[in-house]
């Protein structure tokens, strides 16, 4: 599993069709999907928008829709939270190909785009060549995942790691497996039901990790190295 940050610097962008979210947002973070599929991608975003622009200015554009505005500025927060149909070539190929997502946190900010993607290295050559013959960018970079992403993150407690790490070297994700519940209960020195609990738990996060990516980010500034 790898990690991408592929990067376009703001002048950049207005050579390509992207350049329309330059003319209306000072800064536009994505945090998440709502929907993903081969055919349609909703995303959940929060930009900040330029004077007297509004997210329904991306409408001009066929590469995206506003579907639904859930919050305006205010005296609190400046930015607007909306739901956001996107349909640009690179965004849809990224959704069409197996084991591969778009990263929350990804985000269009004063020095230009960001676009992190994490996946299979096949997956993640594929979009990286499409993004180079669609416009040439400033900078990418890459990052290993490992499991520190979980544990510095604190995704997995470190009991959670501990289960993880004696089930996978017993052979409980061979198929088939190498062993029952019952008897790596009694390597781990835990109760059955705790160990299964521990799995699911676990599992549940990894998942919604790879698929979502780190909760850590969502509304959060993004530093842009």
């Amino acid at each position: 599993m790898r990690e991408i940050t592929i990067f376009w610097k703001r002048e950049r962008l207005a050579l390509n069709r992207v350049y329309i979210a330059t003319e209306i947002f000072e800064k536009i973070v994505f945090l998440g999907y709502l929907e993903r599929t081969s055919t349609l991608v909703l995303a959940f975003v929060r930009g900040i928008c330029k004077p007297g622009m509004t997210p329904y200015d991306l409408d001009e554009s066929d590469d995206y829709e506003v579907t639904e505005i859930l919050s305006e500025p205010s005296e609190i927060d400046p930015a607007w939270m909306f739901v956001l149909n996107i349909k640009h070539p690179l965004t849809l190929l990224s959704a069409k190909i197996g084991k591969l997502t778009v990263k929350p946190g990804s985000c269009l900010n004063d020095e230009g785009l960001f676009y992190i993607i994490r996946g299979s290295p096949l997956s993640i050559k594929v979009v990286t060549t499409a993004a180079r013959m669609m416009l040439k960018p400033d900078r990418i970079s890459a990052t290993t995942i490992s499991q520190v992403d979980f544990k510095g993150n604190q995704i997995l407690s470190e009991k959670q790691m501990n289960v993880l790490r004696i089930a996978y070297s017993e052979g409980w994700y061979n198929t088939p497996r190498d062993i029952s519940l019952g008897e790596l209960s009694n390597k781990i020195g835990l109760g059955r039901s705790t160990v299964s609990e521990h799995l699911i738990k676990s599992e549940g996060k990894i998942i919604q990790y790879f698929l979502e990516g780190d909760p850590a980010l969502f509304g959060e500034e993004m530093d842009g190295k």
